[in-house]
């Protein structure tokens, strides 16, 4: 007498179907590296600063704030929301982590309002900002002239942006490159 083969669980199906969809994304190429073996991934946040002119003598800017958050209208909110400048702030400058100002997006602020021959002066985009700009658009008419460097503190090679409003690609030679900023107004 032939016995009748018995039918799957629920929980087995289950497992099987799960070991069927993880060998599809693995032979189709979906299946993710781990974080740590990619040496250059996007930034999940959009931040906002809010940065202090450069003073007598100083070469940066003093950060006041700096807050990140899932959107740019929330990580502005956070960052000039409560202080006495939220109403008197200056957008600077909006740079983004891909061309054509995609998101994610870091906006800087002026908390003593648009620039003047002195500036704003960024040393270091931080961890997860450096080396990432690709696009970026003028924030106010007054800060028409942008130097960026390879390096933090104004170090390495350098080019300059004047009379801009919007950089929709800053070109294959400083993509993915720039490391710290000083935008000024320059007749």
């Amino acid at each position: 007498m032939r016995t009748r083969p018995k039918s799957p669980t629920i929980a087995t199906v289950r497992r099987h179907s799960r070991s069927i969809a993880a060998l599809a994304l693995v032979a189709c190429g979906v299946a993710a590296a781990p974080a740590a073996a990619s040496t250059n991934t996007a930034p999940a946040r959009s931040c906002s600063v809010l940065l202090e002119p450069i003073q007598p003598g100083e070469k940066f800017s003093r950060v006041v704030k700096e807050v990140c958050a899932d959107t740019i209208e929330k990580a502005d909110l956070a960052a000039l929301g409560g202080t006495r400048t939220a109403a008197e702030a200056t957008l600077l400058l909006e740079a983004a982590d891909n061309i054509n100002q995609g998101l994610p997006r870091y906006r800087w602020w002026g908390y003593a309002g648009p620039c003047d021959t002195a500036g704003y002066g960024i040393r270091d985009l931080g961890v997860s900002w450096n080396d990432r700009i690709s696009s970026w658009r003028q924030g106010h008419s007054r800060c028409n002239y942008l130097n960026v460097w390879e390096n933090n503190s104004y170090q390495g090679a350098k080019t300059y942006w004047h009379n801009w409003t919007k950089v929709d690609y800053v070109g294959a030679a400083w993509n993915d490159r720039i490391s710290s900023m000083h935008i000024h107004y320059e007749p």
